[in-house]
Protein backbone atom coordinates (compact mmCIF):
# COMPACT_ATOMS: atom_id res chain seq x y z
CA UNK A 1 0.00 0.00 0.00
CA UNK A 2 1.47 3.29 -1.09
CA UNK A 3 0.34 6.20 1.07
CA UNK A 4 1.59 8.71 -1.49
CA UNK A 5 -0.70 7.28 -4.18
CA UNK A 6 -3.61 7.20 -1.74
CA UNK A 7 -3.12 10.86 -0.93
CA UNK A 8 -2.67 11.75 -4.61
CA UNK A 9 -6.08 10.13 -5.16
CA UNK A 10 -7.41 12.49 -2.48
CA UNK A 11 -5.98 15.49 -4.32
CA UNK A 12 -7.69 14.24 -7.48
CA UNK A 13 -11.00 13.82 -5.62
CA UNK A 14 -10.87 17.41 -4.38
CA UNK A 15 -9.87 18.74 -7.80
CA UNK A 16 -12.97 17.06 -9.23
CA UNK A 17 -15.12 18.66 -6.52
CA UNK A 18 -13.61 22.09 -7.24
CA UNK A 19 -14.22 21.62 -10.97
CA UNK A 20 -17.87 20.72 -10.32
CA UNK A 21 -17.36 17.16 -11.55
CA UNK A 22 -17.55 15.42 -8.19
CA UNK A 23 -19.10 15.39 -4.75
CA UNK A 24 -17.85 14.56 -1.28
CA UNK A 25 -19.27 11.41 0.25
CA UNK A 26 -17.17 11.64 3.41
CA UNK A 27 -15.78 8.29 4.59
CA UNK A 28 -17.58 6.51 1.74
CA UNK A 29 -15.40 7.98 -1.02
CA UNK A 30 -12.34 9.31 0.80
CA UNK A 31 -9.34 7.32 -0.47
CA UNK A 32 -7.57 7.15 2.93
CA UNK A 33 -10.81 6.40 4.80
CA UNK A 34 -11.52 3.46 2.52
CA UNK A 35 -8.34 1.83 3.83
CA UNK A 36 -7.79 3.24 7.29
CA UNK A 37 -11.21 4.10 8.71
CA UNK A 38 -12.46 0.87 10.21
CA UNK A 39 -14.29 2.71 12.99
CA UNK A 40 -11.00 3.73 14.58
CA UNK A 41 -8.97 5.70 11.99
CA UNK A 42 -5.61 3.97 12.43
CA UNK A 43 -2.69 4.45 10.04
CA UNK A 44 -4.31 7.22 8.02
CA UNK A 45 -1.77 9.62 6.49
CA UNK A 46 -4.00 12.55 7.47
CA UNK A 47 -4.13 11.44 11.11
CA UNK A 48 -0.39 10.81 11.11
CA UNK A 49 0.23 14.29 9.68
CA UNK A 50 -2.04 16.17 12.09
CA UNK A 51 -1.53 13.89 15.07
CA UNK A 52 -5.32 13.62 15.44
CA UNK A 53 -7.86 11.09 14.20
CA UNK A 54 -11.03 11.63 12.16
CA UNK A 55 -9.69 14.65 10.20
CA UNK A 56 -9.57 16.84 13.30
CA UNK A 57 -7.34 19.88 12.73
CA UNK A 58 -7.80 19.55 8.98
CA UNK A 59 -9.73 21.76 6.55
CA UNK A 60 -12.36 19.03 6.30
CA UNK A 61 -14.17 20.16 9.45
CA UNK A 62 -14.88 23.71 8.17
CA UNK A 63 -15.92 22.24 4.78
CA UNK A 64 -18.32 19.79 6.43
CA UNK A 65 -19.79 22.40 8.79
CA UNK A 66 -20.34 24.84 5.93
CA UNK A 67 -22.03 22.16 3.86
CA UNK A 68 -24.36 21.13 6.69
CA UNK A 69 -25.10 24.57 8.18
CA UNK A 70 -25.39 26.64 5.00
CA UNK A 71 -26.57 24.20 2.34
CA UNK A 72 -28.06 21.32 4.38
CA UNK A 73 -28.05 18.96 1.41
CA UNK A 74 -27.09 15.31 1.25
CA UNK A 75 -24.74 15.92 -1.68
CA UNK A 76 -21.70 17.83 -0.50
CA UNK A 77 -20.34 19.80 -3.45
CA UNK A 78 -19.49 23.33 -4.54
CA UNK A 79 -22.67 25.39 -4.25
CA UNK A 80 -21.09 28.81 -3.66
CA UNK A 81 -17.76 30.64 -3.59
CA UNK A 82 -17.22 29.75 0.07
CA UNK A 83 -17.65 26.08 -0.85
CA UNK A 84 -15.01 26.51 -3.55
CA UNK A 85 -12.59 28.18 -1.14
CA UNK A 86 -13.08 25.47 1.47
CA UNK A 87 -12.67 22.71 -1.13
CA UNK A 88 -9.47 24.37 -2.35
CA UNK A 89 -8.21 24.49 1.24
CA UNK A 90 -8.86 20.77 1.55
CA UNK A 91 -7.18 20.01 -1.78
CA UNK A 92 -4.16 22.11 -0.84
CA UNK A 93 -3.93 20.34 2.53
CA UNK A 94 -4.02 16.94 0.81
CA UNK A 95 -1.23 18.12 -1.51
CA UNK A 96 0.76 19.31 1.51
CA UNK A 97 0.56 15.78 2.92
CA UNK A 98 1.63 14.29 -0.45
CA UNK A 99 4.63 16.61 -0.51
CA UNK A 100 5.52 15.71 3.08
CA UNK A 101 5.30 11.97 2.38
CA UNK A 102 7.49 12.34 -0.72
CA UNK A 103 10.05 14.32 1.27
CA UNK A 104 10.15 11.67 4.00
CA UNK A 105 10.48 8.90 1.40
CA UNK A 106 13.33 10.74 -0.28
CA UNK A 107 15.11 11.28 3.05
CA UNK A 108 14.73 7.60 3.92
CA UNK A 109 16.43 6.64 0.65
CA UNK A 110 19.55 8.66 1.46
Amino acid sequence: MNKIRIMEASVKKWNQIIEGKGTDGGVLDCPPCRLFYVLVCIGCPIAEYTGKKFCQDSPYIPWYRHQMEVHAKMRKKVYCEECRRLAEDMRDFMQEIVDDLKKKEEEACR
